[in-house]
């Protein structure tokens, strides 16, 4: 009998690892490496962005600091240069021409100028603000070779060039500074496996520059009001620009398993594979859960909150799938087990039964 169940026991170790094994495929994370090719203007610029508050009627003097990388010395100029901003995609479109409404009140202290590799250079800017000043103001300062090809109209980027975007704030008694989260989202309602997609949309509904700042906290729901995981949102440190709306995203990647996304080539959507971190197994979601936007501004005076909260699923159903189907496999083979050896057990307490006539 022992020997019958030891064997009975193998056969079905050797079922149940059948079974897991294909409802459970390894997914195995391809590493792709990819070398750019090296260009000898390499500029590194401080700060950027260049962000100041100007009083109207008094000259403001900006600093930009300028450090040459390259292998070669550099002739540069620097310029200003318009731009706008896609609410939609967040994408920054340089323009072709000046800053038309501040154009007349910049002065560089050096338009031109020259740096030897591996050496910084301090350009300063002078911005004659008058006392009818608005708001607020935004551009960007081009630093370029001073021989580089012009541009022309409709193309999309200037080769060879660094763009400093500025912001410029005007220290007025009568500026509005107000933010109002026009949406907070998630990209699913419900999850199969992590990341989990944050999507915070803010409008600037006064005329100035403003910087949120906050975070996002996740917790299960009906569970311990202490958060599973704090993210934090606009970790960029992202300004909004007056009357504009602007989407703010965050991934909660805390996961087991969790999607990775690997870049294959260049041009080439990135692949999503699950990567299976067995050191992270205490990490398993699953259930319901709430996402609470904190969030926060300052008007000038002091920080205004910002609330905001959502819920989603995290349902793995491939595992709870696989898991019921080894749960059943399991029962059944024990009970099928059991079963047998009771029988066994029955006919050697009773003896063989001798249906012959006495």
């Amino acid at each position: 009998m022992r020997a019958i169940c030891k064997t009975r026991l193998f056969v079905l170790v050797l079922v149940l690892c059948t079974v897991f094994s294909s409802l459970m495929p390894i997914f195995t994370l391809h590493h792709a490496s990819a070398q750019s090719a090296q260009s000898d203007f390499v500029l590194q610029v401080s700060p950027s962005p260049l962000v100041e508050t100007i009083n109207p009627g008094e000259p403001k003097t900006l600093e930009l600091k300028i450090r040459n990388n390259g292998s070669q010395t550099e002739n540069l100029k620097i310029v200003p240069r318009s731009f706008s901003l896609d609410s939609g995609s967040n994408q920054i479109k340089l323009g072709d021409s000046e800053p038309g409404d501040i154009k007349d009140w910049i002065i560089f202290e050096h338009p031109t100028f020259t740096i030897a590799p591996g050496q910084w250079f301090t350009e300063r800017i002078i911005i004659n603000t008058p006392k009818s000043a608005g708001f607020s103001y935004y551009f960007a300062l081009l630093v370029s070779r001073k021989n580089s090809e012009q541009p022309t109209p409709g193309k999309q980027a200037i080769q060879g060039s660094v763009a400093v975007f500025t912001l410029l704030n005007v220290n007025r008694p009568d500026a509005k500074r107000e933010l109002e989260v026009a949406n907070f989202g998630s990209a699913k309602r419900v999850y199969e496996f992590l990341p989990a997609t944050f999507n915070v949309t803010i409008k600037n509904t006064g005329n100035t520059i403003i910087q949120p700042y906050g975070n996002i906290f996740i917790q299960r729901s009906g569970k311990s009001k202490s958060p599973t995981t704090v993210l934090r949102v606009n970790e960029t440190r992202g300004y909004i620009l007056p009357n504009t709306t602007r989407t703010l995203s965050t991934n909660w990647t805390s996961g087991f398993p969790v999607y990775v996304e690997t870049k294959v080539a260049e041009n080439v959507s990135a692949k999503k594979t699950l990567q299976w971190d067995w050191g992270k197994l205490t990490n398993l979601r699953m259930g319901r859960y709430t996402a609470k936007l904190v969030g926060a501004y300052n008007d000038g005076q002091r920080d205004i909150p910002m609330e905001a909260v959502l819920t989603f699923w995290v349902i793995p159903w491939r595992l709870i799938i696989a898991f019921i189907v080894l749960l059943v496999i399991l029962v059944v083979g024990i009970w099928t087990i059991a079963k047998k050896g009771f029988k066994l057990i029955r006919r050697k307490k009773h003896g063989p039964r001798n249906f012959g006539k006495s």
